[in-house]
């Protein structure tokens, strides 16, 4: 599994999350607990969009070479030091791995018939289509 590091700092009011290997990712959250979930989403949605555009994807740094990083990070914002409280966590991201996998899966007869009747209808496979009804899911529902 790959890790960023990200670094959590506590604020007034919030926990401001940054990745010092991913400019422009970043989140918020009112707790610790809460700012980790939001770096979850928050990085997998980063890493995923800059497959989309065809970015490439950076190797994450080693932990002292992120936390150097962070460190200019929060000084170009004009914040000086790290406040104190700073902490630096490795966060997953997701996996791109974009390789066909061949599954088994059961339907009823009906289903089956179903799905290859819509798959022809458009123009696809029966893997295409079900491939595509996943990632309508994935774009509508929360899992």
């Amino acid at each position: 599994m790959t890790v960023y590091y990200a670094g959590f700092i506590p604020t007034d009011a919030v926990y401001a999350v940054l990745f010092p290997d991913l400019p422009g990712c970043n989140t918020e959250g009112d707790t610790l607990e809460g700012a980790f979930s939001m770096a979850v989403e928050a990085i997998a949605g980063h890493i995923v969009a800059m497959a989309d555009d065809g970015d490439d994807i950076p190797e994450p740094s080693p932990r002292a070479e992120a936390l150097a990083k962070l460190r200019e990070q929060i000084a170009g914002l004009g914040f000086g030091d790290l406040p104190e409280g700073t902490e630096l966590h490795p966060v997953p991201s997701p996996n791109l791995d974009m390789r066909t996998r061949q599954v088994a899966v059961s339907f009823s007869k009906y289903k089956l018939d179903m799905i290859d009747r819509k798959a022809r209808a458009a123009g696809m496979t029966r893997s295409g289509f079900l491939a595509a009804a996943a990632s309508a899911f994935e774009d509508h529902q929360r899992i």
